[in-house]
Order: structure tokens, then sequence, then C-alpha cells
């Protein structure tokens, strides 16, 4: 049907394709998407890292103290305040421009551009990470710091302290909050007042745990900061990032250290200087005038003695304060209670000055700590006859030194009443035998002398060498390496010297080390009844902000039996009143005390030190309340400038014996003294002690049954790759056979070829002559008919040694290896 005029006139209407889109624009609305959700879900994830409630937050008041922490004595008294002697703040006004300058050149050069958060220096120093594969490159700006050193760190060793290690998303998060604290910090305060905060807290490396340029101007230079010039404005900027090595003093009190710290000092101070010339600071003149002076000479120190007795102790508890809260005490304010003995520090700080205890000469030093046994608190520590005055502090009541013979009760002896099953009577050989199996019969004793079988009473009292390394041969045989590793931990010895062990630490040889504080510790564990307490300075810390109480996380360690603990006591008494006319003889006083000397030798140097001359000298002495350990010897400075060494008459002198003695005795108005009170769990046992579970069975070892000890016991030598005894015979039977010869084992001869047959020629010539018949190797002779027995006529008895035989004689004769006999004669 034809359609109507007007519908075949209507245009048609064209239908309309709808885009696609390709794969590009697919890809590119994807990458926008997910960038878009990135940067939303990091957007949250910040949020969420800044406000998170135990994140940092900042506060002006973090940047600066507004009261100073206080110490407190174990009475609860006052006894330190931090204050100015810390830190004595500046102005930025007070500060020369060249000072500024030096520190804009070295950490951050647009300090005075950015908002407190540099992106494109933090950019360049994420990528100069990445390329070497390391963190090297900071990238923090000048706020940063600051805000690192007043909150992140604190933050940080506040994790280190609850967790023990900080992962790594941790310290992103961290570096988060840094960045974000820095912005809010650029507007809460201005740059000249960031610049102030960040120079009065940082720490230069000078002494007495001082802070702020100020201090460091005064330490270097004996000068204000504002009298620095430039080379010395330079080297301050440049040695903050490693103040210690960074320290040209350092060289005065080290003077056998591989590292020259002035010389690093004065590169450093260049690198400073060429950064300065770099951004414009200085001039070409000034530079070249400025790097090449030698940075000695513009050193002043000046030696500040410090009358402050107590001075050594609070450098300690502070160090302790940090560990525990994981904060600085002398940024953040603090209560800080201890166990300081003021009197009893008093009197260590004037022996140490001299006053009390006589001193070899004026280069002799000593350190020591006095620890109250059952609670591990140290309440007096001895640093050094130079401690006030050394440009770099050494406190030798924490300085590691090797401690001779005074490990001998601590490794050799204590343990074997629980593993081993001695008993204090036990029998020891003193024998020479190469121990260390290293081919040189080592140890010697000091003596030079062996003694074979003695009591390990007298072998402890005169402190033999030999006895002590077999002891500990045969408990590390019963209990493996890591046993002693673990027990040295228990001990209170570092990781690094636990994780050394070898058997030579019984005699504290090889790598073993303690300070007087650590030796203390491992012999309180005798007078506490086998349990050492972690030696603590301090008993609780208050934070003045929030009122939050850290209270000492000292740990308690089972070492050794209560049992074992009495016992070793018991012989440690008899080393001091047992008369083996030692110096532990000076600790004897009216009361029961227990100790053990140490001494180590120098072996060979390059100080031109005779070898074998003693080196250190200790005595550790304990009560029931109290242990003191002590150590004395040569300084750095006498040993490598002047060669000295402890000779005779410094011995003879026994500072340490009588700093122990006196310290023990000062202490009888704090505590009474008695003897340590005997446990359960001990039987009488042949005169000395044994615990009662092995009393049945009895001190076995105290026989002399081992085969080596029963072979050299009779004279012999024995063969430790046969494992059999070689006597003097058998060397010479060996002998007489390698010669072809014959040995005649009863009359202990050897008989050559032209012997026997000598021996053969008068046997037959006596058989012959006597009417026998000879054989070649017997004599026969002819039967004779018997006789009728008559009674024989009395006769005089027959004088001793008066041959009484017969001329004519029956029976058989042989060939004996020393003489002919007739068998009828022998019967």
């Amino acid at each position: 049907m034809a359609q109507p005029q007007n519908e075949q006139n209507k245009p048609k209407t064209q239908k309309t394709n709808r885009r696609k889109l390709d794969i590009w624009n697919k890809l590119a609305v994807s990458v926008l998407s997910i960038f878009l959700v990135g940067c939303i879900s990091v957007f949250f994830v910040l949020v969420n890292i800044i406000n998170d409630p135990d994140g940092m937050r900042f506060s002006q008041d973090g940047l600066t103290t507004l009261s100073n922490s206080r110490l407190y004595d174990a009475s609860g008294n006052v006894f330190y305040e931090l204050g100015d002697e810390i830190r004595e703040d500046v102005t930025y006004s007070q500060i020369p421009q060249s000072v500024v300058d030096a520190f804009l050149s070295i950490e951050d050069s647009r300090f005075f551009d950015h908002n407190g958060f540099d992106l494109p220096r933090f950019l360049k120093s994420a990528m100069a990470n990445l390329k070497s594969g390391s963190l090297a490159q900071g990238g923090s700006t000048l706020t940063m710091q600051m805000i690192d050193n007043a909150f992140t760190k604190n933050q940080e060793k506040k994790l280190e302290t609850e967790q023990g290690t900080i992962t790594t998303a941790q310290k992103l998060k961290l570096k988060v909050q840094e960045i974000y604290l820095s912005l809010i910090a650029e507007q809460s305060i201005n740059k000249e007042q960031i610049f102030e905060y960040y120079v009065n807290r940082i720490w230069f490396g000078s002494g007495n745990n001082t802070r702020g340029i100020q201090k460091a101007a005064q330490y270097f230079f004996n000068k204000d900061v504002s009298q620095l010039n430039l080379g010395e404005a330079a080297f301050l900027a440049g040695c903050i990032n490693a103040p210690d090595t960074y320290n040209p003093l350092n060289n005065l009190n080290e003077a056998n250290t591989k590292l020259d710290h002035l010389k690093a000092a004065q590169n450093r101070r260049n690198v400073t200087l060429e950064l300065m010339l770099q951004h414009g600071y200085i001039t070409e003149e000034e530079f070249n005038l400025a790097s090449n002076q030698d940075l000695s000479f513009s050193l002043e120190y000046v030696e500040r003695t410090s009358d402050d007795p107590n001075q050594a102790y609070i450098t300690q508890t502070l160090s302790e304060v940090m560990e525990l809260t994981g904060q600085d005490p002398a940024i953040i304010p603090m209560d800080i209670y201890t166990a300081l003995n003021q009197d009893t520090q008093k009197q260590a700080d004037e022996i140490c000055n001299g006053n009390i205890v006589q001193f070899p000469n004026e280069y002799f030093d000593v350190g020591f700590s006095m620890i109250e046994n059952d609670t591990g608190e140290i309440i007096a520590v001895g640093p050094g006859r130079r401690y006030h005055s050394d440009s770099v502090k050494i406190d030798y009541s924490t300085e590691p030194n090797q401690p001779g013979s005074s490990m001998k009760p601590l490794l050799a002896y204590a343990s074997t009443f629980d593993i081993l099953g001695w008993s204090t009577a036990h029998q020891v050989n003193d024998k020479k035998k190469d121990y260390w199996k290293n081919g040189s019969y080592a140890p010697k004793n000091s003596d030079g002398k062996y003694n074979g079988i003695m009591s390990l009473q007298d072998a402890l009292g005169v402190s033999k060498n030999t006895t002590a390394a077999q002891a500990m041969i045969d408990l590390v045989t019963a209990k493996g390496y890591d046993y002693w590793i673990d027990y040295c931990k228990k001990l209170g010895f570092s990781d690094e010297v636990a994780e050394g062990f070898n058997e030579q630490y019984a005699i504290g040889g090889s790598s073993m080390r303690a300070s007087p504080i650590q030796q203390a510790s491992a012999y309180s564990t005798f007078a506490n009844g086998g349990k050492r307490v972690d030696a603590h300075r301090v008993r609780r810390v208050v934070r003045r902000s929030d009122k939050k109480e850290f209270k000492t996380n000292a740990k308690t360690y089972d070492v050794i039996s209560e049992q074992a603990a009495w016992m070793i006591s018991q012989l440690l008494e008899k080393v001091v009143s047992g008369g083996y006319q030692n110096y532990n003889e000076i600790l004897a006083s009216n009361y029961t005390v227990y100790g053990k000397s140490g001494t180590t030798d120098w072996p060979a140097n390059s100080y031109g030190i005779p070898e074998g001359v003693a080196k250190d000298e200790w005595s550790v002495g304990y009560t029931n309340k109290y242990t003191i350990a002590c150590w004395s010897g040569y300084t750095t400075d006498a040993i490598t400038n002047y060669g000295m060494y402890i000779t005779w008459d410094d011995l003879n002198v026994a500072s340490a014996f009588h700093i122990s003695h006196y310290m023990l005795d000062y202490m009888q108005k704090y505590a009474t003294y008695s003897a340590l009170e005997r446990p359960s769990g001990i039987s009488d046992y042949k005169g000395g002690y044994i615990k009662d579970e092995f009393k049945s069975k009895g001190d076995t070892t105290s026989d002399n049954n081992d085969a080596q000890d029963a072979c050299e016991a009779s004279g012999g030598e024995w063969d430790e790759e046969n494992q059999t005894c070689k006597k003097s015979d058998d060397k010479e039977r060996e002998a007489c056979e390698a010669d072809g010869g014959e040995w005649d084992s009863e009359a202990g001869t050897c008989k050559k070829e032209e012997e026997k047959e000598e021996e053969t020629n008068e046997a037959e010539t006596t058989c012959t002559s006597n009417g026998g018949t000879w054989d070649g190797s017997a004599c026969t002779y002819p039967s004779t008919e018997p006789t009728e027995p008559t009674t024989p006529e009395p006769t005089e008895p027959s004088t001793p040694g008066t041959d009484t035989s017969t001329d004519n004689t029956t029976g058989y004769v042989w060939l004996d290896r020393r003489n002919l006999y007739n068998i009828f004669d022998r019967l």
C-alpha cells in the first residue's frame, strides 16, 4: 500500500552511535581512580598517624625544661638538681653570624625559606638512599632535627624500653609525626627561636654531660659563644653528627687509640668550611685562612675540677634513667629516687682523693663499687683518682679489665658442688699439663711449682691455676658451652664477653673482662643464696608532667644452689683467715668476711714492659650484707708514655685490699654483720661439707682414680695419643729391643748378644765341673742310690750372707737372668 505523500517527504531520523572508550582512555581512567583512592587512603593513614593518642604532640614547653629533674638519695633527700651546670642557654642575638652560617651550610641551607619540611631536599635524599642502598642521607631540616632531639628520640627510647626493638613501620610512623610536628612548630614559633632551641639542646661532646653551644665554646676554647671565630664555628657545626669521634680532646686520655681525633675533627671542620664557601657565606680568602689553621692552636681546654663527691654516681644514674624511661632527664623534668648512701659515697671520694688509703705513686689508679647483696643496689662507687679533673671522664668503676684469679670461685669452683658432686674436702691434683691443648703446658702456677694432690681449700687459698683449669674443663664436659655462656650472662657480664666464653675464663684469661660493678654484682650471688639481682642505682622515677612512675626493671637470676653458695663461701672465708700469707688477709676484721684476689700478667707488648709482670690487681670482699670489688692498676697515660707496670713494691702497698677492708668496716654502722647462715640440704663430710643429694654416693672424685694421674703419680709419662702410661723401664726396654738386646724386666737390665753368650758358657762350665752333662740349654746329673736318713748333727746357726751350700748339689739347675740357682735351694 502506498504511503501518504507527507510521510514520504518526511526526512528520515539518523541513528546516533555512542562513542566507545578506547583502551588508553580506560587505562587513564583506571590510573586516575587508583591515584585518587591512594590519595584518600594516604590521607586517612596520615590523619590516623597524626591523631594517634600514643603518638607525639607538639608543645613549646617540650622544647625547654620549665623545671629541673631532681635526684634523691636512699634516705629521700635531694642531692642533685639538673640546672645551669648542664646547659647555659643563649639567645639568637648572642650567636655570631658565622655560627649561624656554619650550621645552615652543613645542616639546612634553605632553613629560612621552607616551612619546616623541605620537600626537594627530602626527595633528593630519598633518591640518593635508593641509589646507594643505605639510609646515609637523612633529608631532615633543622626544624625536624629540633623536633627529633626534643620529642622523637624520647619516643624511640620509650618504645625500645617497652618492646626491645623498633619496627620499620614504627620508624616510618615516627618520621611522619616528626614532619607534622615540624610544620606545627614553624607556625607556632619563629625561625630565630627554632635555631635557639636547637643549638641550646644538642650535645657537642663536651664533658660532664653538658649541653648546648655555650657550654661547648667554654669546654673546647674557654670562651663565650659570642667570641667564636670562623674556624671554631665551623668545627662546632661539623662535630654534632659524631661528637665523640670529632672531640680532639679525646687524644689526651686515649693515647693508644687507633683514631686520631684531632685529625678527624680538623677534616670535619674543613668540610663545613667548603660548604660555607659553596653557599657563598665566606670568600675564597677566608676559606683558605680558616682551613689551613691547626685546630690544636685554637683549643684552650681548662681543667675544671668538680668537688661534688657524687658526680660519678650522678652520671651513671642519668644514663640508667634514660634506659629505664626512654627519656632524657636533662629535658624531661623527673623525680629520680636512687639507692645512693651519701656518707659512704663521701668515703669513696675521700679514698680516691688519697686521704684514707696509701697509693704507690701518682699514676696508680683504682676503681671500685659497693653493692647491697639482697637488693643489687649500688650504694657507692669509686670512679678513680682523676675523675674530677680529667677532660674526658674515665670511670674505672664501670671500666672493664681482666679480672684474673677472682674468676676462679665464680666459674671454676662454685658450680662443682651442684654439677660434679664435689665436697669442700675435695682433693685436686696440681700438676703440669697442657690444659688448653695448645702444646704450651699452660696454665702455669704463679709460683712455678706443682704440689700434686692437695685439698680444694688449699688450692683456692694459694690460688692454683692448674686445678681451676681442670675443674672448668670438667664442668664444660658435663654441661657444654651453651650452658656456660648463659651462666656468664646470669652473673651479669656483658653479652659480648659471655658469647666469647672458653675454659680460660676460669682464671680470668682470654677475652674475659669485668668492671668492678659487674664483679661485685657477681660475687653478691654467694651472699644472697645463689641468686643475683641486677646491679642498679635507680629505685623508681616519677615523670613530673603526668606523675607516671617507672620502677626499676632489675631482674633476679638463679645462678647456683643455696647450698653451693654457702659451701664456696666457707672456702672463701678460709682464703682470708686460713693463714695462706697473702694479701687477702688484710680483709680480716672482727666480723666474718669472705674474699678473693686476682692478678693479671702483661703479655708481650710494644710499651717496653717486661712480659709476665703484673698488669691488674683485684680485691673482692663480702659480708652477709655488702660486697665490694676493687680494681687497681696504671692509667693508659702511664702505660703508653712511661711504660709503668705493677711492681712488687706496688703489690706490697696493697691499695685495693686496704680499700676493701676500709669500706666494709665503714658499712658496719648501717648493718649488722654475721656469718652466712648454713642452709638445709648440706651434710658434714670428711671434715668438710657436701650436698645431701651426693652424700650416699660420696665425693668419689676425691680419690686419685684417674689413669693419667696414677701414671704420673708413679713416675710415669702419660701418652696422650695412645692413652697409655710409659714408665722409665718401658722406655729402656724399647731402646734395648731396638738395639737387638733382651730386656730383663726383673733385673731392669738389658742383655746384649755377647752378654747372653758369655752367660751360657759360664753355665756350661759350672755344670761340667760338678759332674753334670750340658745339653746346650740345661744340665743333668747322674742319679745316686738313696741312703738311710740319719739324724743331722746340730750345727751353729749360719751367719747371714754365709754360703751354706755343699759342693755336690743334686737336682736341676737352670739359667736365671741374674745367677744360677739350684732348684732345691730355692725351695
